[in-house]
């Protein structure tokens, strides 16, 4: 436990070493939401203001999740191409540990300096009248989402054994993502066609379940969403240790 703690804090101390950085960060976050702002102000002309509230309240809340959500595919990357990672195999944790407890830290930083902001303003679209059984439904979902992200990461971050950079792979993720997961798009607008293939799909419940969970917060869906989120979570944590463990059996490196 007292290892964990210490990972954590030097996530938390990267962050915080990084602040300026970060926020740029915010400013950018807040520019994204003026012009997601006025553009469903548009799309949404003529519908109820609370629907307007809604979709932009969902979409404030998928930026927090993306802005929070480990990017441990580029930290497995650059530790392999660097050849940090021959240390850290030395070390009495695991790789996969380590990744995580510093990604908790970092992104401890970051709610700290951003995530409040948006937040707040999540919050203020919905006049803050949110009850504390929503937030404690998001808080929930959310955190189980950030382990499944992680694990998806991680899994995409073991072709960096392979490959000299993920970028592209990582590019394709982004567009996988971009359709399925609902963290730029509300998943209410999309097709049924498409709307039941992300259903049984693991990227919606890494975004997009989390804002239907809070639009929408029955203990019926916090039940079916955190069920398929820990489904996914046991079957991508076994998943991406067979493949890690494997990519280090044959990986040679190069960097130091």
């Amino acid at each position: 436990m007292k290892y964990r703690l210490t990972l954590t804090k030097m996530g938390l101390k990267k962050g915080l070493a990084s602040k300026y950085a970060l926020i740029f960060w915010l400013f950018s976050a807040l520019i994204s939401f003026a012009v997601q702002y006025f553009l469903w102000q548009a799309v949404l002309v003529g519908r109820p203001l609370a629907e307007f509230r809604q979709t932009i309240s969902y979409l404030v809340l998928m930026q927090l999740l993306t802005t929070v959500f480990p990017k441990v595919s580029y930290d497995l990357n650059d530790k392999v191409r660097t050849g940090d990672i021959a240390l850290d195999l030395l070390k009495p944790f695991s790789v996969e540990e380590q990744l995580f407890w510093e990604g908790v830290g970092y992104a401890v930083a970051k709610f700290a300096l951003i995530g409040i902001v948006e937040f707040i303003i999540y919050l203020w679209l919905l006049n803050f009248q949110v009850s504390l059984l929503t937030i404690l439904f998001i808080i929930v979902t959310a955190a189980l989402a950030y382990v499944l992200y992680f694990e998806l990461e991680l899994i995409l971050g073991t072709f960096s054994f392979y490959t000299y950079s993920i970028w592209g792979i990582s590019t394709f993720k982004e567009a996988v993502l971009l359709i399925l997961a609902g963290n730029i798009f509300p998943a209410n607008f999309y097709p049924v066609v498409l709307k039941a293939i992300a259903s049984y799909l693991p990227f919606e419940y890494s975004f997009g379940a989390v804002g239907l969970l809070a639009q929408a917060p029955t203990w019926q869906l916090f039940g079916q969403v955190i069920t398929i989120q820990l489904l996914y979570i046991l079957l991508f944590y076994y998943l991406s240790r067979l493949l890690l463990k494997h990519s280090i059996t044959v990986t040679v490196i190069q960097g130091g």
